[in-house]
């Protein structure tokens, strides 16, 4: 790791999009769960997700490992990686259940 992590967080690393299997210091080695389960992903207020969306995350537009607001998108295109699809739409929360994708993204 090159940067300090939160267990269960979005993150990008070394080429692959998961989520940290658990808190890490920078320098430290840790898991990256990158699986095909249904998970329940907190996204940024403004994304609109409707049920079998597929929310890519946009590379470039990572701080530190961590996905900034503005690299969630709905939208596939260069640079970006397919995260999840969701199952269901977006709550008053800003939780949507869905898919992991992120290990399918790095094969295509």
């Amino acid at each position: 790791m090159t940067a300090t992590v939160k267990k269960s967080a979005v993150i990008y690393v070394e080429g692959w999009l998961g989520l940290a299997g658990s808190d890490g210091e920078s320098g430290e080695t840790i898991a990256l769960i990158a699986d095909d389960r249904e998970y329940q992903f907190v996204v940024p207020a403004g994304l609109a997700v409707n049920k079998g969306d597929i929310v890519y995350i946009e590379v470039a537009t990572v701080t530190g490992h961590y996905p900034d607001d503005e690299a969630y998108v709905t939208a596939a295109g260069s640079g970006k990686l397919a995260f999840f699809k969701a199952t269901a739409d977006k709550d008053a929360n800003n939780i949507v259940t869905g898919i992991m994708l992120a290990h399918n993204a790095l094969l295509s």
